[in-house]
């Protein structure tokens, strides 16, 4: 008895199987899932972002972080001094990420500061950085992006 599988019968399975994946897949809210895995960021006048640390725990104390979308993390400092950062490497485009007080650029090594200064290529730039306004009364950060 012969174990292969006839091409006809493989693309039949192929593609019950993409078709059972399609609708799994669809029936998620991923749009739901990518915000309980990002911090929460609401658009306010213009480009600004404004977050709110009671939506954002990890902001609680300092030394805490939260990717604010797909390419900003904001992080604490200090009791009242926060630092939003771009987190794409100026030399070829990756995505770094944080390791304790450092980013690391997964992808040619690069290595920045909490601060977003180039400590180790091969990257020249230093990640970009964006002004941040913090309003301890009202517990929230305003990310100033039109600013660069």
């Amino acid at each position: 008895m012969s174990d292969k599988i006839s091409r006809r019968d493989f693309i039949k399975k192929s593609a019950i199987g993409i078709a059972i994946s399609g609708s799994v897949l669809s029936s998620l809210n991923l749009e739901e899932f990518t915000k309980s895995v990002a911090g929460k960021a609401v658009r306010i006048s213009g480009d600004d972002l404004l977050v709110k640390l009671s939506e954002n725990p990890s902001l609680s104390k300092p030394g805490g972080s939260v990717r604010v979308n797909d390419e900003i993390m904001l992080i604490r400092k200090s009791e009242a001094e926060f630092i939003a950062v771009k987190t794409i490497c100026t030399h070829k485009g990756c995505d770094v990420e944080l390791e304790g007080s450092k980013f690391v650029c997964p992808c040619h090594g690069s290595e920045y500061t909490i601060e977003g200064k180039v400590t180790e290529g091969p990257a020249k730039k230093d990640l970009t950085t964006y002004p941040v306004e913090f309003d301890s009364e009202k517990g929230t950060v305003t990310i100033k992006l039109k600013d660069n």
